[in-house]
């Protein structure tokens, strides 16, 4: 019988080393008919299934030879692919540590732990794991490849492009290790260089898609949106679905400006997955710039699950469902300062409606919204939740659509909904005022995404600087000492700065400064924001493309939310200096129409 046995276990060793693995498991299955207690054959019917994907059974092979007292390194091994086949990966974990222990110089098994450490987000442990794997392995280009990419999650970024590095010192045409570094470049901001890398990959490898939409994200940070939506479409040749391909290609038709096609892309994301929130997201903000409002905010509902970052406070009561409440309803603030500040227009809309709001909003705005909704009680938003009595919630982002479904749902304002201390503002007019024009200046935004495509440089507002007849405040938050001498040294204009008014920190000071102003020119950024809810003439730059946010909408020059705001719009390329030109131009002409 063992004779028997020996000739069919080498018998199907051979099939399978062959490549003839559906022989080999009807060899095994036979030699188990006369020896089912071998645990070389369960050990080998297990290998030989793994391979062929029948992982039940593969990992119910090597379970009987574990449990007949097989322990090689090579049985937990294999044991541990299987169940990763299977995504029961803690189980896999373990699997491999078992077989670790047995044989702690298997770089195929360090490796292999790394990379299921890492899909489980558990990047410090992946890291070791790598690490182990190159101490014994110094020359194995693929541990360096996925050190990289676990030092990359971690956000250790120099140490990982030295890893993604020396992968491709070990392995020039090594596509994946020139793509995954373009990817952390770009995290650093470096996107020349990441560009370049990523062409490096498809130089090597011209139908590399995943290196196709890495460049295409790159050019789309670097303004270059039409080569992106190109890359796009050269990836989404190879996989017409491709999901990561398709949202990209949609935000770069939004840079475009071409916003219906941009739509219909997000839409063939919805229909594939109709469950991922990420495109409804992204299309809230087409529906909702192009003046679609009532879709616009359903879809904004998504925001939830498809902004990166973006959490709910994790309240028991339930949403407000738009109806008068036996009771206090709960308001909080959400997305920072600016949005806070726009749909806190809504708040005397809500008031109408029902009966004791509770607003919890970012505490810098507290004194200033407790003075502008007197019949509100305002408490500031932290980390712990309100405690206090509420019977309904709800965030503060999902009052349009129960209030601005449409253009006809907008008050027709004749003031801002925010007051500034008056003693305050009537204090700073009384200091600023020396016969000029005063005018307040703001040019950067700190926004995370797209911040800095909003953004100009205070030396682009060299047309008004120029201009006669004005006095300039910085109104902008920060610290714009080096910008303002720089200006001041350069172009013989003062942009002056109020030491006693800290712009940052101290919003109902800063709303003071702007009710001392005769007008506000800004970027779009909070100061914007601010100065349009308190009713100052404004000018407000938008940039074009991607970060021209929906509020602003697409094509109206006065803003529905703000009754003495302009809106003016960057066109495709148009330097900062040159709209800023035209802004100086409305300003002279038009001041007298927006000023009091």
């Amino acid at each position: 019988m063992l004779h028997t046995t020996d000739a069919l276990y080498r018998d199907a060793l051979a099939a399978c080393e062959q490549g003839r693995i559906e022989h080999g498991v009807a060899i095994l299955q036979k030699a188990l008919t006369l020896a089912p207690d071998e645990a070389r054959l369960h050990d080998l019917l297990g290998k030989a299934l793994l391979h062929l994907g029948r992982n039940d059974e593969a990992l119910a092979s090597f379970d009987r030879a574990i449990a007949l007292g097989s322990a090689s390194a090579g049985l937990h091994g294999s044991r541990a692919d299987v169940l990763v086949a299977l995504n029961r990966l803690d189980e896999a974990v373990s699997s491999y540590d078992r077989a670790l222990a047995l044989d702690p110089a298997s770089v195929s098994d360090w490796c292999n732990r790394g990379a299921v450490l890492h899909d489980l987000g558990r990047h410090e442990g992946a890291a070791e794991s790598f690490s182990r794997a190159i101490a014994l392995a110094p020359d194995f280009a693929p541990a360096r490849y996925n050190h990289g990419n676990a030092l990359s999650a971690l956000k250790r970024y120099d140490q990982a492009i030295a890893s993604l590095q020396q992968a491709i010192a070990l392995d020039p045409d090594y596509t994946d290790a020139h793509n995954n570094l373009a990817n952390v470049l770009d995290q650093l901001g470096r996107h020349a260089d990441a560009l370049a890398s990523s062409d490096r990959a498809l130089a090597i490898a011209s139908d590399h898609r995943a290196a196709l939409v890495t460049r295409a994200v790159i050019l789309r940070k670097l303004g270059r949106a039409q080569e992106a939506l190109e890359s796009c479409d050269r990836a989404l040749a190879m996989i017409a679905d491709d999901p990561e391909a398709l949202m990209v290609r949609g935000d770069a038709l939004v840079d475009l400006e071409r916003f219906e096609e941009a739509a219909a892309t997000f839409d063939r994301l919805i229909a594939l997955d109709p469950d991922a929130a990420g495109p409804k997201w992204n299309k809230s903000f087409i529906c909702l710039g192009l003046g679609r409002l009532s879709e616009g905010f359903a879809l904004y509902e998504h925001r939830w699950g498809g902004a990166k970052g973006l959490v709910s406070r994790a309240y028991s009561q339930p949403r407000w469902n738009g109806a008068r409440v036996n009771g206090p309803l709960l308001i909080w603030g959400e997305q920072g300062l600016g949005d806070e500040i726009l749909h806190a227009s809504m708040i005397p809309d809500l008031m109408q409606r029902t009966g004791a709001v509770t607003l919890e909003v970012e505490p810098r705005l507290v004194t200033l919204f407790a003075r502008s909704f007197p019949g509100a009680k305002v408490i500031p938003l932290g980390p712990e939740l309100y405690a206090g009595p509420f019977v309904a919630q709800e965030p503060i982002g999902g009052l349009g659509r129960r209030f601005r479904p449409d253009w006809d749902a907008f008050p027709k304002r004749a003031r801002g909904y925010l007051i500034a201390d008056g003693a305050r503002t009537d204090a700073l007019r009384q200091r600023l005022d020396d016969g000029r024009t005063v005018i307040g200046l703001s040019w950067v935004s700190k926004a995370p995404i797209g911040g800095e495509q909003k953004s100009a440089r205070l030396a682009d507002f060299a047309a008004l600087l120029r201009a006669p007849g004005y006095r300039f405040i910085d109104l902008q938050y920060g610290d714009t000492r080096i910008e303002r001498e720089a200006v001041e040294r350069e172009l013989g204009m003062r942009v002056e700065r109020l030491a006693d008014i800290d712009n940052t920190n101290d919003l109902d000071g800063l709303a003071a400064l702007m009710g001392a102003c005769d007008a506000v020119v800004t970027v779009s950024n909070t100061t914007a924001h601010l100065a349009g809810a308190l009713g100052r003439p404004t000018f407000v730059m938008v940039p074009h493309g991607h970060a021209r946010i929906w509020y602003w909408f697409r094509d109206r020059d006065e803003s529905p939310w703000y009754p003495r705001v302009r809106v003016r719009r960057q066109q495709r390329g148009q330097p900062w200096s040159e709209l800023i030109k035209k802004v100086a131009t409305d300003l002279g002409n038009g001041l007298h129409s927006v000023k009091g």
